[in-house]
């Protein structure tokens, strides 16, 4: 006849508590590396009227080309500032530092250029829309009668 016998883990008490230990440990430093990795907060790019300063008002198609015009010659300028910045970054003895300083200027005009194309880009939407509706609006009705001419 066999007889089990249950084992004796009072024996391997110590090393059982030192390896709870251990993993309580790790846990708790992946639960702060993730909490250190969650993502940023998005910045708000809702424009002010400050950026756009047609914010808000209805444009004619001529009114959004003009300024269109307008922000394709300020990108250029903006784009000839940056590459001569890069050119006496170059000559400096800190050229990281210096194309870092230059490149975020340049983003940050950058970034209110676009948000003023992308407030052009809804006024073109809102104006096509409007022209679609005309256009079905017309089409919707009737054929007016040609009015009679009197002798």
């Amino acid at each position: 006849m066999l007889i089990f016998r249950s084992p004796d883990y009072s024996v391997h008490e110590p090393q059982r508590a030192m390896h709870l230990a251990r993993l309580g440990i790790a846990s708790a430093i992946c639960g702060m590396t993730l909490a250190a990795c969650s993502a940023p907060p998005l910045p708000n790019n809702t424009p002010t009227k400050e950026e756009v300063p047609f914010l808000g008002q209805q444009m004619t198609q001529e009114q959004i080309n003009q300024w269109r015009d307008q922000i394709d010659t300020k990108r250029q300028t903006l784009q000839q500032t940056l590459s001569a910045q890069k050119q006496d970054c170059y000559q400096r003895f800190f050229v990281n530092a210096c194309l870092n300083k230059s490149i975020d200027a340049y983003r940050a005009q950058d970034r209110v250029l676009r948000l003023q194309e992308n407030e052009l880009a809804r006024q073109e939407r809102v104006l096509t829309g409007i022209d679609r509706q005309l256009r079905l609006q017309e089409k919707a009705q009737p054929p007016q009668p040609a009015a009679s001419k009197a002798p």
